[in-house]
């Protein structure tokens, strides 16, 4: 129900940090934070000495559920502060985004389902949904056409899928590529590696 988290300060100037908490939804597959109270950061505003560190203690005021995972995110930021008199330049305030997932017991897990179909403009559009109880974040892919004699298309856009929620991705295809009825998928998540076969759709 707890864990720390320690936030250094690599400059050589004192910062003041700001805590927040928020609940992590994925709707229509877009993000969605809203402000919760069941997860709690403490301290939640401090002062960072110059090249010093602060220990942050994260809890959970709600029960893990029973056989699904809650998902949270904790913002780190940092609170601009009034510059100098003779200051010229742009200051830049760091903020900080990090997942926080309460697991239940037993430990839950993600599980991809993937579809495709090309689109009119002769896209191929992937699509993943998590029908497990836990996040899984996709890291990369590469798609290999069945059937056909063209070369392997890599995607790199890392995103997580929440427990119910799906994702798409857009690919381009070479000019000279022909459209493929079906294709294997080899990718790597948090999870792992997975592998997946998957017939496209036509428009």
């Amino acid at each position: 129900r707890t864990q720390v988290l320690t936030v250094r300060n690599e400059e050589d100037r004192p910062v003041v940090v700001q805590l927040r908490t928020l609940e992590w939804l994925q709707v229509d597959g877009q993000d969605r934070l809203e402000a919760t109270r069941d997860l709690l950061a403490t301290p939640p505003l401090f002062t960072l000495p110059a090249r010093g560190q602060q220990v942050v203690r994260i809890a959970t005021r709600r029960a893990p559920q029973p056989g699904r995972e809650l998902d949270y995110r904790l913002l780190i930021e940092e609170v601009p502060q009034a510059a100098a008199a003779d200051f010229t330049g742009l200051q830049v305030a760091l903020r900080l985004s990090l997942p926080v997932f309460v697991q239940p017991e037993p430990a839950a897990r993600g599980s991809l389902g993937w579809s495709a179909a090309w689109l009119a403009d002769g896209r191929l559009q992937l699509r993943a949904h998590n029908t497990g109880n836990a996040h899984v974040q996709v890291l990369d892919f590469d798609v290999q056409p069945v059937g056909a004699d063209q070369p392997v298309l890599h995607n790199s856009a890392a995103r997580y899928l929440l427990p119910g929620s799906g994702s798409e991705w857009t690919l381009e295809l070479p000019r000279a590529a022909v459209r493929f009825s079906a294709l294997r998928l080899r990718g790597a998540s948090d999870q792992g590696d997975f592998t997946a076969e998957v017939s496209v759709a036509s428009p």
